[in-house]
């Protein structure tokens, strides 16, 4: 039986810490295995399988491993890579996976989906399509400072091999390794020999779905039930919208990093000469400075005079010693703008073919993702790695804290400013004082980074604050036990930066948001969703957001089919019914047409439980009560709103009454003695709740809730 077809992934494989980069691009099988995915990187790299190897989420931090391998693992942390595929640990085009080899030499390979292609045979193959760079023979020789420490070695053949390297570096001189050649076809052809076959281990062989007395949790981790998800990922991020995409493109092309790096690959045409570390030779390298302007990137040469700038560029040993010109070159060669073959460069596939050409976009956002993804380890921040080791931290501890800082950037309505003062004392508000210090620290250091890469980027405006390196010395001091105050004499906290988000910059944001596992939703978007999927996303937005989504759906379908539809989506007393009787009130508030009105009026008298109320509330909110429907319908209407939240938790519900306290509170003192009375089935369990939840708060208001509970209780019995 012919297996049926699954879509194709393209991915890139970059080595990291590798200058120039050194990279693969494969396609596969959607449902090809991570064990699969392990044996595919192992050939593209060259690698000989005689160490240990993990694959990481980067927002999650849960790993996958092979479970045969003779080390322990942590059941509740540690999946078997043989019982997923790469299709659901990258379900979308962006998404990442980190995959280290030989914890010793700490080889980091980060992976990308790319694109994700139509499946078009069942053939199940992995070809190489891409790449850059040789990979000589690397096993053991100290990570990726060995490789270029090798490399350097091996091109300067004047000079005696180094230890610990003599044969290695004796060996790739006698076999004239280039490391610029990278031979697609001979990687494709290796390729060709693996079986890239669906995972063969059920899930079950991995950590425990759940744990006794716990839950799995999207982000990987086991919590326990009363444990809520510290990251914060499943909670939609504020809705919002983009400029359109020509005018973001636009924008992209005046970013100096990317208009240099365009500049720079046309200026390729024809070919230039490259090293064999893959950089401009120094005499093109100082043309390539002056023709195409790029000095006016550098502080320092755009300060000196033209007769003086040309005596400085005379004396440039490298093309890679020269930031304005380095940094372009490396994202023209990264992002394929620029190829190179035989020791000459060209305009490479990925450059955008028209001045128009939305791509550039693409690129960009590229780009800001790696700077941004660099924020994660903790490393890149500019701490001390005698603190880091002191404190029993890795790397790695850092995960997470980029996004909840720009999560926050990205949530700052159009327009407004975010201090970044006033950021870290809300996130580090509750903590423990010495956790405290050490958020704040690692705060600090990412908006440090953060307003650097940003500003770069033009993602966003940056209003300087007071030098945060004396804050930062202070809570060193303060971590090691030696006390320093950090405020201000007149007690408060210095002010700090302040972020402007670009509308290019919201959609950097939006994208690496959506790359770290964020749900991050566009206004607009919802315009074809039917009424159940508008009401269930209505219950996340804030009310502006709401007012503008609401508006976009109504005008798409016409105030008569938006009326069918909503009131069907309201049938059902269950609590979920309830919450989406909620979200539909103020889009049924918006209709006001006849058509609308007519439908509302049937389905008032139809009977249908949750669908009669909810009509019949809504006509009533423009004075007009239904034939069949009376006094008590407001009653119904209170307690309805009140079960929709319960139904998920009682802190959903002591929510919902803190923020709705000025309309709910008042209406609960009002109807009280009365609500014993109401006919919805959720009425003992609401007035016990809220009762309870309302104890602290108004003590004489509760009695009387509880006592109009007991009352339903007792009219039940009866």
């Amino acid at each position: 039986m012919t297996a049926e077809p699954v879509p194709t992934y393209q991915l890139k494989i970059a080595l990291r810490d590798t200058s120039p980069p050194v990279w693969r691009r494969v396609t596969l099988p959607a449902d090809t295995s991570l064990g699969c995915l392990h044996d595919i990187v192992q050939v593209c790299f060259g690698w000989d399988d005689s160490h240990l190897h993990s694959f990481t989420e980067p927002d999650s931090g849960r790993q996958f491993v092979d479970l045969d391998a003779p080390v322990d693992r942590d059941p509740f942390h540690d999946a078997d890579e043989e019982s997923v595929t790469v299709a659901e640990v990258l379900p979308y085009e962006g998404g990442r996976l980190d995959y280290t080899y030989d914890f010793g030499d700490d080889w980091r390979h980060r992976i990308t989906l790319e694109k994700i292609l139509p499946a078009s045979t069942p053939d199940r193959r992995v070809s190489c399509t891409g790449g850059r760079r040789a990979m000589p023979c690397a096993e053991d020789i100290g990570g990726a400072w060995g490789l270029q420490a090798v490399l350097d070695a091996v091109a300067d053949r004047g000079a005696p091999a180094p230890e610990p390297w003599t044969d290695l570096v004796e060996t790739l001189r006698e076999q004239g390794f280039d490391p610029a050649r990278f031979d697609r076809d001979a990687l494709d052809r290796e390729l060709a020999g693996l079986d890239p076959q669906p995972p063969t281990a059920t899930p079950g062989s991995g950590p425990a779905e759940t744990a006794p007395g716990g839950r799995r949790c999207s982000c990987g981790e086991v919590h326990d039930d009363e444990d809520g998800d510290d990251r914060d990922m499943d909670s939609p991020v504020r809705p919002v919208s983009l400029a359109p995409r020509a005018e973001l493109a636009a924008a992209a092309r005046q970013v100096p990093l990317i208009a240099s790096a365009l500049r720079l690959a046309h200026w390729c045409q024809g070919g230039r000469a490259v090293t064999s570390r893959d950089v401009l030779k120094p005499a093109l390298g100082r043309q390539a400075v002056q023709e195409l302007e790029l000095w006016t990137q550098d502080d320092e040469l755009s300060e000196l005079r033209p007769e003086e700038r040309d005596k400085r560029l005379t004396r440039l040993r490298s093309s890679g010693d020269l930031s304005c010109l380095d940094g372009p070159w490396q994202l023209a060669v990264y992002a394929d703008l620029v190829e190179i073959g035989k020791g000459i460069a060209h305009p490479g596939t990925g450059l955008p073919a028209t001045v128009g050409d939305e791509g550039v976009l693409d690129l960009w956002c590229h780009a800001l993702e790696d700077e941004l993804d660099n924020l994660n380890d903790l490393g890149n921040l500019g701490l001390p790695p005698v603190l880091l080791s002191g404190l029993g931290m890795e790397d790695e501890d850092g995960a997470g804290l980029a996004a909840v800082v720009l999560r926050a950037l990205y949530e700052v309505p159009d327009g407004e400013w975010l201090d970044s003062a006033l950021l870290v004392g809300a996130l580090r508000e509750g903590l423990p004082k010495q956790q405290a210090r050490l958020v704040e620290l690692f705060l600090l250091q990412i908006l440090d980074r953060a307003a650097s890469a940003l500003a770069e980027y033009q993602a966003a405006e940056v209003e300087s604050g007071p030098q945060t390196s004396r804050q930062r010395d202070h809570i060193v001091l303060g971590i090691l036990g030696i006390e320093a105050g950090t405020e201000d004499s007149d007690g408060t906290p210095p002010a700090g930066t302040r972020f402007r988000l670009t509308p290019l910059g919201r959609h950097g944001l939006r994208e690496y948001l959506l790359a770290e596992g964020f749900h991050a939703p566009l206004i607009g978007e919802l315009a074809d969703a039917d009424a159940l999927t508008l009401l269930d996303a209505l219950l996340d937005y804030d009310q502006d957001a709401a007012h503008a989504e609401i508006a976009g759906w109504i005008s798409h379908r016409g105030q008569g089919p938006a009326a069918v539809q909503l009131i069907d989506a309201c049938a059902g007393l269950e609590a979920d019914a309830a919450l989406r009787r909620l979200a539909a009130a103020p889009v049924l508030a918006e209709l006001d047409e006849a058509r609308a009105l007519a439908v509302l009026r049937k389905a008032a008298v139809s009977g249908v439980p949750g669908c009669a109320e909810t009509a019949a509330i809504a006509l009533a909110d423009r004075g007009e009560i239904p034939e069949g429907h009376g006094p008590e319908l407001r009653l119904w209407g209170l307690v309805d709103h009140l079960w929709g939240p319960l139904g998920v938790a009682d802190e959903a519900l002591a929510m919902f009454l803190e923020q709705e306290e000025d309309s709910v509170l008042p209406l609960l003192e009002q109807a009280a003695d009365d609500l014993w009375r109401c006919d919805h089935p959720a009425t003992g369990a609401v007035l016990d709740a809220a009762g309870r939840l309302l104890r602290a708060r108004d003590k004489a208001l509760a009695k009387r809730l509880r006592r109009s509970a007991t009352k339903v209780g007792s009219q039940r019995r009866g």
